[in-house]
C-alpha cells in the first residue's frame, strides 16, 4: 500500500461493492480498501481477504474501532436503501466522509432527513454515488451542449432498461426494503442525469408497470419539462425517461437540439454519435464508460483530501440526491 493511498472502508459487501472494489484495484495504488463491514460473515471475509482489510460485522463496531485508531479516511456505503439512514447518520456524527450508493434513501421522508443531516454536519464531506456523472461521454455531451454545437436543447432522452430474470425474488423488488423498483433503482440515475445535464425539471406525465403482485414496479415512463433557463437550455425543453427490469436491454442517453443531436449507447461504450439536421452521422471515439466508478472514487478521495481535482465538482451532493428523490416521488404521484 502506498503511504499516500486513500483508505476506504466499504459497508455492505454485495454486488455493487464488487464494482467499487474492482475500481480500487485499477487505481494504481491511489486507493486501498482497509475495512469491510457486512453482517454476513462469508461476504465480509471474502472481500476483506482480497485486500488484507479488517472485517467487522456491524457499522457500530467499525466506527468504534476507527475512533480509537483511524482505519479509513472515508466510507463507501453500499447497503440496501432501507438500512442506510442509520449508517450515514453514524458516519456523519463520527466525522467520517461519506460516499453513499444511490438512491439516497428508500423513502422521500428518509431522503429529506439525510439531506438535513448533511447540512447539519456540513464540515464532513458527504456525496452520493451517481457514477454516470463520471462517464466521459456524458461529460462530453454536456460540454457540447454548452458550446452551442447542438443549438438550443429540445429534448433529453434516457433509457436505462434491461431484462433482469428473477428480479421479483430479490430484495430490490421488496417494497419494504427497496421502497421502489425499476424507477427508483435505475430511474434514480436518470433523474440525476437530467438534473446534472439539463437542470431542474417538472414532471409532466408518468406511468408505472407492475408485473408481479405485491412487488415493486418493473418499469416506468416519465415525461419532464425544464423549469429553469440554462446555457442553450430553454424553459420547457422536454425530457423522456424510461426505466425497466423486464424488457429488451437498452442503455442510451441522447440530447436533441434544433441544430443537431448527440447519442451515446452504453453497449457501444467507445463511440459518441453526432448527427446533423440532415441525419449525417459523425462518430467520435470516447473513453469507455467503464472508468466511471474509478473516476468517482478518485474525485471523492481528492475532495476529502482537499486536493485539486476538477472532477470533484461533478460529485453528487446529498441535496442533488434529494432532488432526484423528489422527482421520483412526484412521478409516482403523477402515475396514480
Amino acid at each position: 500500500m502506498a503511504s499516500n493511498a486513500f483508505r476506504l472502508a466499504i459497508i455492505g459487501a454485495g454486488g455493487i461493492a464488487a464494482a467499487h472494489a474492482a475500481a480500487v484495484k485499477d487505481s494504481g495504488g491511489r486507493l486501498v480498501i482497509t475495512a469491510v463491514i457486512d453482517p454476513v460473515a462469508a461476504n465480509r471475509e471474502k472481500l476483506a481477504g482480497e485486500f488484507g482489510a479488517a472485517a467487522f460485522p456491524s457499522h457500530a463496531e467499525f466506527f468504534a474501532a476507527n475512533k480509537k485508531s483511524k482505519i479509513a479516511d472515508g466510507v463507501l456505503i453500499a447497503t440496501p436503501p432501507s438500512i442506510r439512514i442509520d449508517i450515514v447518520a453514524a458516519a456523519l456524527k463520527h466525522g467520517v466522509p461519506v460516499l453513499s450508493e444511490k438512491p439516497l434513501a428508500h423513502t422521500l421522508a428518509d431522503a429529506k432527513k439525510l439531506a438535513a443531516l448533511s447540512r447539519k454536519f456540513k464540515k464532513t464531506p458527504a456525496f452520493v454515488g451517481y457514477c454516470h456523472r463520471f462517464s466521459p461521454a456524458i461529460l462530453e455531451m454536456k460540454a457540447q451542449l454548452a458550446s452551442g454545437k447542438l443549438g438550443r436543447l429540445t429534448r433529453f432522452e434516457n433509457f436505462f432498461a434491461c431484462d433482469l430474470p428473477g428480479h421479483e425474488k430479490k430484495w430490490f423488488s421488496d417494497p419494504k426494503v427497496a421502497g421502489g423498483g425499476a424507477l427508483l433503482d435505475m430511474g434514480s440515475h436518470s433523474f440525476d442525469l437530467l438534473h446534472f445535464m439539463v437542470g431542474p425539471s417538472d414532471i409532466s406525465g408518468a406511468s408505472l408497470d407492475h408485473k408481479w403482485k405485491g412487488r415493486t414496479e418493473t418499469g416506468g415512463v416519465v415525461l419532464t419539462r425544464a423549469k429553469k433557463k440554462g446555457v442553450n437550455i430553454p424553459v420547457g425543453a422536454t425530457g423522456v425517461i424510461i426505466s425497466g427490469w423486464a424488457e429488451t436491454s437498452r442503455f442510451t442517453v441522447a440530447l436533441l437540439g434544433d441544430q443537431g443531436m448527440l447519442a451515446y449507447d452504453y453497449e457501444k461504450p467507445e463511440e459518441l454519435v453526432h448527427k446533423d439536421l440532415l441525419g449525417k452521422a459523425t462518430i467520435t471515439p470516447i473513453k469507455t464508460c467503464g472508468v466511471r466508478f474509478l473516476e468517482q472514487l478518485l474525485a471523492f478521495a481528492d475532495a476529502v483530501s482537499k486536493k485539486k481535482n476538477p472532477a470533484s465538482k461533478n460529485l453528487a451532493t446529498f441535496e442533488d440526491a434529494f432532488a432526484a428523490a423528489e422527482m421520483d416521488a412526484k412521478a409516482r404521484k403523477k402515475a396514480k
